[in-house]
């Protein structure tokens, strides 16, 4: 299993010397470069034999993924052009979680949110297809957004999308804060292409098998075929630091 972490561009020379296997990127900074900032950060990675194999934060807050504000053509318009340097990058992986984009409005049917969300991963899904990119449905926890909060959810929901390049991904921090069991990933490991970690109670950066669940996490992640990529996704006030014990417990698990 390949081992990553979440973290901003300045952290690139940081990631190359702790020895993470690749950097997860937002896709929303990277689609907000100009030609001359992508071609430095492309150039920066490729000193530093970095690679960006997965990337996150896949929506802007200005554009709405359901309710009455949804437009489908400014969705298709946006993915396009970020699409284009995701895959330059060498993304394999895209996360699917901007839970405000995807909140429901209040007063605003479930039901017909539900429908919008699908149409809006299937339109991810259709221009992902289009660069060999997989993208990973991330279900987070209640206090984040109002849909897809559960594993369980999310596996339904890829259920329902139907596509090949529509996928789940498994949040150990969004699991514990929603008290969902561990198990589950034993049921949906056919769909399982990405996994996140931090500590449950606080979203730090794992750094003890005493703290939380990570082993039966790790191990049941095995048990359901799955030996992917994991990566950071926490809060930490040194990274040099807390990177290389975060690193090393992650690979001591992965094993």
């Amino acid at each position: 299993m390949k081992i990553g972490i979440c973290t901003s561009l300045d952290n690139i020379e940081k990631v190359a010397q702790i020895g993470f296997d690749y950097i997860e990127l937002a896709v929303t900074r990277i689609a907000d470069m100009d030609s001359g900032e992508f071609s430095a950060a492309i150039h920066k990675m490729e000193n530093l034999g970095m690679r960006c194999e997965a990337l996150n934060v896949l929506f802007p807050g200005n554009i709405r993924l359901t309710g009455p504000e949804v437009d489908k053509e400014k969705i298709r318009e946006y993915l396009e052009n970020a699409f284009v340097k995701v895959s330059q990058l060498g993304g394999k992986i895209v996360v699917f979680g901007s839970g405000g984009p995807r909140r429901i409005p209040e007063g605003w049917d479930r039901e017909k949110a539900w429908g919008q969300l699908k149409d809006a991963a299937r339109i991810t899904g259709d221009i992902a297809g289009k660069y060999d990119i997989t993208i990973a449905m991330e279900p987070l926890n209640t206090g984040e957004t109002n849909i897809l909060n559960s594993v369980s959810e999310g596996f339904k929901f890829v259920q329902e999308v139907a596509h090949p390049n529509v996928k789940l991904l498994a949040d150990f921090y969004h699991m514990r804060k929603e008290n969902e069991d561990i198990s589950v990933l034993k049921s949906v490991g056919s769909q399982l292409v990405h996994l996140h970690i931090a500590k449950g109670s606080d979203r730090a950066y794992p750094k003890d098998l005493s703290e939380d669940l990570y082993e039966e996490f790790f191990n049941t992640s095995r048990e359901a075929g799955y030996d992917g990529r994991c990566s950071i996704e926490g809060n930490t006030s040194d990274i040099e630091k807390d990177g290389p014990v975060a690193l090393d417990l992650l690979r001591r698990l992965a094993k």
